[in-house]
């Protein structure tokens, strides 16, 4: 099994004619992709607002501008700082599924991607991020692997935080409405599916059983189609899969869900401080019910329908919190939707394209050494 580090195949940097395939595009069609996506992204948030003034006769998006205008310069100050520290706990968990990576080159795979992700949809970023992986000299096994348990890691996240958040809010009997009552039923569903597949994976032995009936179902398909399959293709797949897993990420999985956790904190703080801040009090929502909110709109954005969730986002957190705290509190809740997806979605789409620059810096420097 090839550890982290430099391989004999990796000259410790990427190919750099690989790396310029984007710039030999020709300059119409970047510019046509980039328009189309930023108008997708338009249009996804311009769906969100009127569904919002639809569904909320109070929303005035004038009392919304001036609630993000009344921002003085301490609550700018702790909003960047939050940003800062969510930052730092997305690097550190990007950096603990891969042995030796500082955190330097954590908060890199991270942004870059990230920025990917948000203008793109679906899981674009993994691309991204195992290029820089490899480019940093680690084996394309090690690469791989990260990449999936990074990936695992945030898929669990979002399915498993709804099931806690929906479990508490039932528990504190928090007056919910009718829709949100069937999405928190379906979230718990959806959390005893996600115990069972956990309870077959820990075994090696369930994990095998589990990809003979996968096997066996193949097989029927197969057959539909005129060819036939023998053997158990998928469940030895599995069971090497998780063996290889199991060997490379032994000894990190702690120090990757401590840092998922962090990132989950940081997060809610920034969401919290934002509410706050727009004038949303505690006695009209709980930090513990905006943590519910924001772990079931995390698992509502679990497949990647519009880039970066916009628009999606923005109508489940808000209309979530609404459902809580009133509509009296619709346009501050608003704003300080607004101003916690500026902070952790438009604005990292600069970030990540600085952080794209630095590495691709980084890799023209490194070739240019003797």
């Amino acid at each position: 099994m090839s550890g982290p580090g430099p391989t004999d195949g990796v000259d410790g940097v990427a190919d750099v004619d690989d790396l310029d395939d984007v710039d030999r595009r020709s300059r119409a069609t970047l510019i046509r992709s980039v328009v189309g996506r930023a108008l997708l992204m338009a249009v996804g948030i311009g769906v969100a607002g009127a569904l919002l003034v639809w569904a909320f006769d109070d929303l005035d998006w004038n009392e919304v501008v001036e609630s993000v205008r009344s921002l003085d310069d301490a609550e700018v100050v702790a909003l960047l700082a939050g940003t800062v520290i969510m930052v730092w706990a997305e690097s550190l968990l990007t950096a603990s599924v891969v042995e030796g990576m500082p955190a330097r080159r954590g908060a890199l795979a991270w942004m870059g991607p990230v920025a990917v992700a948000s203008i793109v949809p679906g899981p674009s970023d993994m691309p991204v991020r195992y290029k820089m992986f490899v480019s940093w000299g680690y084996d394309s096994n090690t690469a791989g692997t990260a990449v999936a348990a990074s990936g695992i890691i945030n898929i669990g996240m979002k399915l498993i935080l709804p099931v806690v958040a929906a479990i508490g809010l039932m528990a504190a009997e928090i007056p919910l409405g009718r829709i949100l009552s069937i999405l928190i039923s379906g979230l718990i569903i959806v959390g005893v599916l996600v115990a069972v597949l956990v309870f077959i994976i820990v075994s090696e032995r369930r994990t095998h059983w589990f990809g003979r009936l996968l096997d066996r179902f193949w097989r029927v398909t197969v057959r539909l189609v005129g060819r036939s399959r023998s053997g158990s293709p998928i469940a030895n797949w599995l069971v090497g899969q998780r063996a290889q897993s199991i060997e490379l990420l032994r000894g990190r999985w702690t120090r990757a869900i401590a840092s998922g956790v962090f990132v989950s904190v940081a997060r809610v703080a920034l969401l919290v401080m934002s509410l706050r801040f727009m004038g949303v009090p505690e006695s009209a929502i709980s930090w513990e019910a905006i943590f519910a909110v924001w772990a079931i709109q995390r698992g509502l954005t679990i497949v990647p329908i519009m880039p970066g969730g916009a628009g999606v986002t923005e109508l489940a957190l808000t209309g979530l919190l609404a459902a809580i705290a009133g509509n009296e509190f619709i346009n501050q809740i608003t704003a300080g939707v607004l101003i916690f997806r500026l902070l952790t979605w438009l604005l990292m789409i600069p970030a990540g394209g600085v952080a794209l620059g630095l590495w691709r810096l980084g890799l023209r420097r490194s070739a240019a050494e003797p």
